[in-house]
């Protein structure tokens, strides 16, 4: 298998993994808040789905970084990670004014 097919499976694997992480806590948390609506089991179990999905995005910006730091990719890393520190600052900026 080819280091691109490789990848290509790892991305499709959490891809697979995120949006069924987040259909089982979707699912769970509206069956809890029609059990006991509001109630912090079920807000916090809403949340955690929510935040599987969200996370999906960054894990697949892990994975490709660490595979061009396998192959010795540099200007691939160096361009990734000044978008990420990018990012950080701008989530932590608008974290800070809310």
């Amino acid at each position: 298998m080819s280091a691109r097919a490789n990848l290509e499976v790892r991305f499709r694997w959490v891809s697979v993994t995120s949006v069924a992480l987040f259909a089982i806590a979707l699912v769970a948390g509206m069956v809890l808040h029609i059990v006991s609506p509001g109630s912090p089991v079920s807000v916090g179990v809403l949340r955690a789905g929510l935040v599987a999905l969200m996370a999906a995005p960054g894990v697949r910006i892990a994975i490709a970084v660490a595979e061009r730091v396998r192959r010795r990719d540099w200007s691939f890393v160096l361009m990734t990670m000044v978008v990420v520190i990018e990012l950080a600052i701008v989530l932590w900026r608008a974290s800070s004014k809310a």
